[in-house]
């Protein structure tokens, strides 16, 4: 889908005004914006600090405009560079509210779920007295030296990576800053831990100078202190950058800064970066999976894999061939449940979605996806839905069971359902109880029947059902005096 809609962008715009844009090479006017979250920035100010400006001017009516935002690139961009460039985007429009921004008023849609980069809303910056938006999108490169280049609306940029994106920025536009400038670029490592793990940090360092940077020091600070300091040597090219492994930070840490300090260097702005990390969410040994497939249910996919990195359980979907991108067939706009029973230890649940817009897609009949993952005590691990971008994960560590505590409550689990084979009956039980399985087809006929005595804790039974036709049909389990129901899809 990202090669689709980058040529409609690319090969498409909105003719707003008959203004002309601003010539490139010329000195871009400075301005001052609020962005959604009230942290308010001046362009001058930072163009001094060193940093060139992304500057995406759109409409929340512009369909071209949403589908850039879609396709990820400047999100990605400001992920790996955002130490280094700042990477903004205002809503240019004066006939629209800021409100609009999170929907209604005209808008495609809530922009807050497809720019996760600094967003504003400024009435001013599009005026022709300004900044001349002759049409949405309108993105512009504004330089150190106070230099603007339009990109972005011709063809060549039509097939934009962060790589060639940041060759724009530093290489083609960009003059390489005079001097010796070497900076944090990135933070590396995992922000999740488990416990007292230690957490070994990976930060990227870059030069955007003109000259070689051929060693430095990376102090680490934990709670303001500086705990370890490592003298890195070598050759970083201008326009280059090189990863550097940290000494490790103590597992309970909440927070930790990095501070490189470099002989000559002509910029401090990029000097320093904070990470904040996620301590682990202790989670029951049993877990539940819920899935809700798009439009595209290939591009989906999740695992769960242990603190050695290996797979424990995972899903993924089939493609359909309603069109060319893979939309539709049986895996679309369908439920499946999973139920996983975990040893004591650390396990990190990851999803993603190789399209990078999450669960975004909805047709007629099929509704936008979602992901969630609780526990047998109804913990909340996880809970994402619509477009959550190309990964989410959450790290949590399994540290009782049902050998300690008793569940609260019985849970039974179909999976997977649909099926085109036999079924899986997950069975949760607080206590030992008599169980009596009932299969229904719609015509009301009992077609499968089973009874036995399980334990406590979680039963799995398999249900046989190649000899059954397909179509819907329904799952009675009976525990003691209470019965609870769940449907199945059989297909054919």
């Amino acid at each position: 889908m990202k090669n689709f809609w980058a040529f409609v962008f690319f090969n498409s715009f909105i003719v707003l005004r008959t203004f002309a844009q601003l010539p490139n090479g010329s000195i871009a006017p400075n301005f001052t914006i609020t962005d959604i979250d009230g942290v308010q920035y001046e362009l001058y100010d930072i163009l001094d600090q060193g940093k060139p400006v992304l500057l995406d001017l759109f409409a929340v009516w512009c369909s071209p405009c949403w589908s850039f935002a879609e396709i990820g690139v400047f999100d990605d961009f400001n992920q790996v560079f955002g130490n280094s460039v700042f990477v903004v985007a205002v809503e240019a429009d004066p006939s629209t509210p800021e409100s609009s921004l999170f929907g209604g008023s005209g808008s495609i849609g809530d922009w807050t779920d497809v720019i996760h980069y600094t967003l504003a809303n400024d009435d001013i910056i599009g005026d022709s007295s300004l900044y001349n938006v002759g049409y949405y999108p309108t993105i512009y490169l504004i330089c150190p030296d106070r230099s603007v280049s339009e990109i972005g609306q011709s063809s060549p940029q039509g097939s934009w990576t962060v790589q060639n994106l940041a060759d724009e920025v530093f290489n083609y536009t960009c003059n390489p800053i005079e001097g010796v400038n070497v900076g944090i670029q990135s933070y590396n490592s995992e922000l999740n831990y488990c416990g007292n793990d230690k957490i070994e940090p990976v930060i990227t360092i870059s030069n955007t100078g003109i000259e070689n940077v051929t060693s430095c020091t990376i102090e680490t600070l934990v709670e303001g202190e500086v705990i370890s300091s490592f003298d890195w040597v070598g050759v970083i090219p201008s326009q280059g950058f090189e990863q550097v492994v940290l000494e490790e930070i103590p597992g309970d840490s909440e927070q930790a800064t990095f501070n490189i300090i470099t002989s000559g260097d002509v910029s401090s702005s990029d000097d320093s970066l904070s990470v904040t990390f996620i301590p682990s969410i202790e989670s029951h040994a049993f877990l539940y999976i819920d899935v809700n497939t798009d439009y595209y249910p290939g591009e989906t996919s999740w695992k769960i894999v242990n603190a050695n990195g290996q797979e424990v359980l995972a899903g993924d979907y089939q493609e359909g061939n309603d069109n060319s991108s893979g939309g539709g067939g049986v895996d679309a706009g369908m439920t499946y449940n999973y139920a996983a029973s975990l040893e004591s230890g650390c396990y990190t649940f990851m999803a993603m979605d190789e399209s990078g817009d999450g669960q975004s897609s909805s047709t007629s009949g099929v509704s936008q996806g979602s992901i969630k993952v609780t526990d047998a005590d109804g913990l909340e691990l996880l809970n994402i839905s619509g477009n959550w971008g190309g990964y989410q994960s959450v790290t949590f560590e399994v540290t009782y069971g049902l050998e300690l505590e008793d569940l609260a409550q019985e849970r039974v689990t179909v999976y997977p359902n649909p099926t085109s084979e036999n079924a899986n009956v997950a069975i949760t039980l607080s206590q030992s109880e008599d169980v009596t399985l009932q299969l229904i087809n719609v015509l009301g006929q009992t077609v499968f029947l089973s009874s036995s005595k399980m334990s406590l804790g979680q039963n799995t039974f398999e249900l046989p059902l190649e000899a059954l036709e397909g179509g819907f049909y329904v799952l009675n389990t009976i525990i003691g005096d209470r019965e609870i129901t769940k449907k199945l899809n059989i297909i054919k």
